[in-house]
Parts: C-alpha cells; sequence; structure tokens
C-alpha cells in the first residue's frame, strides 16, 4: 500500500499505483467485482454492497472516495472535479461513485458521517452529504458541523426532524460509520483523505491518493472503459 503524505494542490505529484498484482494476491476475494446478469449484490465490491451509490448500480466502473466531511482538499474535489466526472461518467452511467467515511480529523467528523446515514432513511444521503460539503468551513471542529448544524441542514433538506433526531441521539448508524473508518484504513490502505480506489470491470484497480485534477481521472478511467 502506499504511505500516504499529506499533499497540496500547486504542486502535487500524482500517487498513481496500480493494485491488480496486490488484490490478486491478498485480499481480491473481498474486493472482487465479477458481474453476474441480475445479481444486484455483484455490481461493485462486496463490501460496498450496502453503501449508497450515486449513479447505475450497473456502471461497470465504480469510483470508491475515502473522505472526512472535515477534509479541506476533500471539499476542493467535491467543487473542482467531481462536477465533471459526474457529469461525463456517472450521469452517462460509465461509472458509479461511492463514498466511504473515514471521520479522522476531529470530533464533529463521526456525527457529521452519521448524520448522511440518518439521512439516507429517508432517501437523502447523496443531498445531505452535497449539502456537508458546501457549507463546510475552514476551520476543523470550529462548529459548522455540530449538533445544530447538522439539525439545520436536515430541516432544509426537508426531512422529518422526529425521525432525524431519534437517529442522531441513538447512534443508529455509528456502527456503520465505524465499519467505514476501518475498511478505508485495512482494504482500501487510506492514511489520507481524499484517496480514491477506482474499480474496473474485471476487477482491476488503481488508486489515486489527494485532490487530483479532472484530468487525472479521465486518463485512468478512460483505460478501464
Amino acid at each position: 500500500m502506499v504511505d500516504a503524505k499529506k499533499i497540496g494542490v500547486a504542486g502535487a505529484a500524482i500517487v498513481l499505483v496500480t493494485l491488480v498484482a496486490v488484490f490478486a494476491t491478498s485480499y481480491m476475494a473481498d474486493f472482487e467485482t465479477a458481474r453476474t446478469p441480475n445479481t444486484e449484490d455483484e455490481t461493485k465490491p462486496l463490501h460496498l454492497k450496502d453503501a449508497p451509490v450515486l449513479g447505475s448500480k450497473d456502471a461497470t466502473i465504480t469510483i470508491v472516495e475515502v473522505g472526512d466531511y472535515q477534509c479541506h482538499m476533500c471539499k476542493l474535489w467535491f467543487e473542482e472535479t467531481r462536477p465533471q466526472i459526474i457529469k461525463n461518467y456517472v450521469e452517462t452511467g460509465k461509472a458509479n461513485l461511492v463514498f466511504i467515511d473515514m471521520p479522522f480529523l476531529g470530533r464533529d467528523s463521526t456525527p457529521a458521517s452519521e448524520a448522511t446515514y440518518c439521512a439516507d432513511d429517508q432517501g437523502k444521503y447523496w443531498e445531505y452529504h452535497s449539502m456537508l460539503f458546501t457549507y463546510q468551513e475552514d476551520e476543523i471542529d470550529g462548529g459548522w458541523a455540530n449538533a445544530n448544524r447538522l439539525q439545520a441542514f436536515a430541516l432544509n433538506l426537508g426531512l422529518d426532524m422526529e425521525q432525524f433526531d431519534k437517529c442522531m441521539i441513538t447512534d443508529d448508524h455509528r456502527a456503520h460509520v465505524n465499519f467505514n473508518m476501518q475498511m478505508a484504513k485495512k482494504e482500501f490502505g487510506a492514511n489520507s483523505t481524499p484517496t480514491f480506489v477506482i474499480v474496473g470491470p474485471t476487477g482491476e484497480a488503481q488508486k489515486i491518493v489527494g485532490a487530483h485534477p479532472y484530468s487525472t481521472f479521465v486518463s485512468v478511467l478512460d483505460q478501464m472503459l
């Protein structure tokens, strides 16, 4: 696995590692993407089968994003690169997108991740996901993702607030978030955010560390199509 360091945007070197051999010899069985017609669980990596998917579940490529909602580089990628990927690959059915939580930057990171799954209970996962990155502020644990703000985001999305509040108070999705955290580290080798693993139609996978521009993703995605 790559020992990823934090990398800035300006002058950041591309960290792109082909993982085919690694998967083939270690945990490929857990990360296999063999596709069988009419079998929903096999349209993406096995450990991702319960994750919300943006785009068609039948897409031949899955883009796994490992991130923290307080990660500034994740917000940069969300604003500058993600829209082009959504337009040219997700909306065209070529790829789908899955987000794996790695909430390690501050105390508000885990509740923010939990809130997305409480929103998912009401069919608003991706809307809440986008809300968090849209309104992310510079200071980690600066209050922008505290309990009151998480409630406000839910209210703005028209969620049933009684259901949302109960979900948050009882930590309905804490185990899910913790599982994602461990999977991000152990299975995807993520040591920083954002980290991406792009899985192709035959199980080949490539890893991108950092908020790289659209052109980096194009070079990987087009090779897999």
